[in-house]
């Protein structure tokens, strides 16, 4: 026989009222139906929470999860996973700044190269790219101007030449003259006036021939001074001179070996001393300029250490120190240039490439660990610890800082304590198995 509690019956017709009244708005329910779920209401609203009881919790699901497990291994089994162990200790962590930068020629290796006069570009010989040595020709130009100065020396030396000629005839006269009246006057034949003027007018053609020598030479001197501030190479006037031909052609040449890393000239442009013609670097030591952000510039001083990265270089690692550090921030960036002087003999590093650039600003020790010690399950890291022989726990760990191959040991750990270093993810799995 089903024996059915009276509290489950009211139930039972509260749900048939439910449905019954569900059916439609023609079904009329009859009264006992209503009588009943009335006395069911009123027992409900009766009942007490005592009469509710709920089921027992076995008391070990509210304790906390264990934090740690012991495992213990043969010797075997450590020999057969590769287990290593290190003992904690402080070692040297950095604290470093890192900005961005930018590569540059160094501006005392750097020489931008302007034509001293007006002219026109004739003959191009250097490329952008190249290589030059000091005094070698990279461009020859035209100028008026020099063409102008070289046709004045000509002109002023041929009457030079001209005047000379014909000093040079007085002179025969009037030295043979001299010695005629001096005959005479020795014979007793003319007077001594007339000797002291004979002599007086020797001396003069020997000092007008003179004189014009001497401005013969001046005129050519002036002429090779004008030439060379017009940027032509010396000896230019003395063979204008001497081939009686005018060149009215100025040979731009390198002052240092270098490298063309600009070029804003070709075949047939006018050019000016507005005008850059080339820029040649040395590219054998460049410059590094970074922005230092303002908060950061009270840890930045002259001779600093910094390590360059680049992105197209990423296996290599450059060094330098900080020779400059500018005196205004940049009001578009709010950021300070500081500058570095790079060693670059094998000519890797271009201007504008863009560097990477850190900073160490302090140094302190700190207990550290291996980073392969450290292992990850859930939201925390973990470590295995050797707390005797063939025992090892596993201890959860907070870290922070990296330095290599260690990281800082911020909690969960004591100096002199022995890691597993090695082994670890055999380890887990141990444990894993233990739970």
């Amino acid at each position: 026989m089903i024996m059915i509690h009276s509290r489950h019956l009211a139930l039972f017709n509260l749900f048939a009222l439910t449905l019954l009244t569900g059916c439609g708005q023609n079904f009329k329910t009859p009264d006992f139906l209503l009588s009943a779920a009335k006395n069911t209401r009123a027992k409900v609203q009766q009942m007490s929470a005592d009469d509710v009881k709920i089921p027992d919790i076995p008391a070990q699901a509210h304790q906390p999860l264990p934090t740690s497990t012991n495992i213990t291994l043969t010797p075997e089994q450590e020999q057969q996973i590769g287990l290593q162990v290190q003992a904690l200790e402080f070692k040297p962590f950095s604290t470093a700044i890192r900005l961005t930068g930018r590569v540059e020629a160094a501006d005392d290796l750097t020489d931008h190269i302007f034509p001293v006069v007006p002219g026109t570009a004739v003959t191009i010989f250097a490329q952008l790219g190249q290589h030059v040595k000091r005094g070698q020709t990279l461009a020859l130009i035209k100028s008026d101007a020099v063409g102008q100065t070289e046709s004045d020396l000509l002109q002023a030396t041929i009457q030079n030449e001209s005047d000379i000629e014909q000093a040079k005839v007085e002179l025969v006269f009037s030295r043979a003259a001299y010695r005629r009246e001096e005959k005479l006057f020795h014979d007793r034949i003319s007077a001594k006036a007339d000797l002291e003027a004979a002599r007086t007018q020797y001396e003069k053609d020997k000092a007008n021939l003179k004189d014009l020598y001497t401005k013969y030479q001046a005129t050519i001197a002036v002429a090779e001074g004008r030439l060379s501030l017009a940027g032509v190479a010396r000896g230019v006037a003395d063979r204008v001179v001497r081939t009686k031909q005018i060149y009215p052609y100025v040979i731009v040449s390198a002052d240092h070996d270098g490298i063309v890393i600009s070029r804003s000239i070709n075949n047939g442009e006018l050019v000016d001393p507005s005008k850059e013609l080339f820029t040649l670097a040395d590219l054998s030591r460049v410059w590094l300029l970074g922005d230092t952000y303002e908060q950061d510039i009270q840890k930045v001083h002259i001779g600093q250490s910094v390590k360059l990265t680049f992105d197209s270089l990423p296996n290599q690692i450059f060094s330098g120190q900080i020779n400059y550090i500018a005196n205004a921030l940049d009001p578009q960036t709010r950021t300070l240039t500081i500058r570095a002087t790079i060693p670059n003999s094998d000519l890797i590093l271009k201007p504008e490439m863009f560097a990477h650039l850190k900073m160490v600003v302090d140094t302190r020790s700190f207990l550290s660990i291996p980073k392969n010690a450290i292992q990850r399950k859930g939201d925390y890291n973990f470590a295995y610890v050797k707390v005797r022989a063939h025992q090892y726990e596993e201890r959860r760990v907070e870290v922070g800082m990296e330095n290599g191959e260690f990281v800082q040991v911020v909690k969960g750990l004591k100096p002199g304590e022995d890691v597993v270093s090695q082994g670890t993810l055999a380890l887990s799995g141990a444990a894993l198995k233990i739970n």
